[in-house]
């Protein structure tokens, strides 16, 4: 990144910015101070939303996006096409832009802008990290992390935990469809006449 560029350097526009640092972050639109100042006027359920903007408009930029918007925050940066060079100039202009010094492996310990944006918004505002947007953030991260986690198992895994009742369960509590069935009717449900015997044999100390 530091290695003279004699083409570079030949158009002034170029050359002046590149000499300017990145002390504005690629788009010139906050310093750190400034984005500090941005998040105390605005109230603490809005500041894990203004983080995950900063993070898109900041990737965007070095991807060459026009609306930001459009970079769904659940994608992995690899999917977006980063690589370590880019994943450098992202950490350099968040940093400049946040006013926090932040990891060189940003990118490869968090693979999300949700995730990404998560870990910053924890860095900036440690006391509301759990609440508000920044929660949600947070929350998404983990339902990344879970979905990888998932696509890995075996399928066979996947129906001998009956990991699809569960979910159906927590669905329905989320959606406000009631807590669910319980493990034993969900057994009912999911299980083969073997399963079930098997189940009472071992509830009843014969297997």
């Amino acid at each position: 990144m530091a290695r003279p560029r004699p083409l570079v350097d030949a158009v002034p526009e170029a050359r002046a910015a590149r000499e300017a640092g990145p002390a504005q972050g690629s788009t010139g639109r906050d310093t750190g101070a400034d984005f500090a100042e941005r998040l105390k006027e605005l109230p603490e359920a809005q500041h894990g939303r203004a983080v995950l903007d900063l993070v898109r408009t900041h990737v965007a930029a070095l991807l060459g996006y026009d609306d930001p918007a459009t970079l769904d925050p659940a994608r992995p940066f690899t999917d977006l096409g980063f690589d370590s060079v880019a994943a450098t100039s992202l950490v350099q202009v968040l940093s400049a832009a946040s006013g926090q010094h932040l990891s060189a492996t940003l990118v490869f310990d968090h693979a999300t802008l949700a995730a990404l944006a998560a870990h910053l918004h924890g860095e900036l505002c440690p006391r509301g990290a759990g609440v508000g947007a920044g929660g949600v953030l947070a929350v998404l991260a983990d339902l990344d992390r879970l979905e990888e986690a998932l696509a890995a198992l075996p399928s066979e895994d996947i129906e001998r935990h009956r990991l699809p009742g569960r979910f159906q369960a927590l669905t329905a509590r989320l959606t406000g469809g009631g807590t669910g069935p319980s493990p034993d009717e969900q057994l009912a449900e999911d299980a083969s006449a073997d399963d079930v015997l098997a189940f009472i044999d071992k509830e009843l100390g014969l297997a």
